[in-house]
């Protein structure tokens, strides 16, 4: 069964990021990248600056998200590499590498709405996580894609 691409766009990205709790934290992360659908997923491609500085060591990260019915993945590669797969039918496990060691973690995913419109797909995820089924944090994340 073969894909058809249905749209294929620059994109404006932002990904804002929170740790529920007494001492919520929040990071938000804007890019411009690459957007395309193929049949019911949503894919992103974009660069991440892994320093907010100028000068020498200054290294992008290649940075992919894949969006469908009850599963996102994030793919981060460059001098900390990731891979998460947040899934709401089954806890997954996902790797954090740094250059000082390799971290570990597992993810129980609650919640995924997309809801998709003309110019802007949105993304509301919730998830917890654990480490050594130790929980670590309960986490929101909003990706809003606005096709350019």
């Amino acid at each position: 069964m073969s894909r058809r691409r249905k749209m294929n766009e620059n994109a404006h990205i932002i990904i804002d990021g929170t740790v529920v709790g007494d001492d919520e934290s929040r990071i938000t992360a804007k890019a411009k990248g690459h957007y395309q659908k193929l049949d019911d997923v949503h894919v992103l491609r974009y660069f991440e600056q892994a320093d907010s500085g100028e000068g020498p060591g200054l290294r992008d990260t290649a940075s992919t998200i894949r969006i469908a019915p009850g599963l996102v993945e994030m793919i981060k590669r460059g001098e900390d590499s990731t891979h998460m797969v947040f899934d709401l039918s089954c806890p997954t496990q996902s790797v954090y590498d740094t250059p000082y060691g390799s971290l570990y973690f597992q993810i129980k995913t609650q919640r995924i709405d997309i809801s998709e419109g003309t110019d802007r797909v949105a993304v509301h995820l919730e998830y917890s996580l654990f480490h050594d089924e130790s929980h670590i944090s309960d986490n929101r994340v909003d990706i809003t894609i606005d096709k350019i």
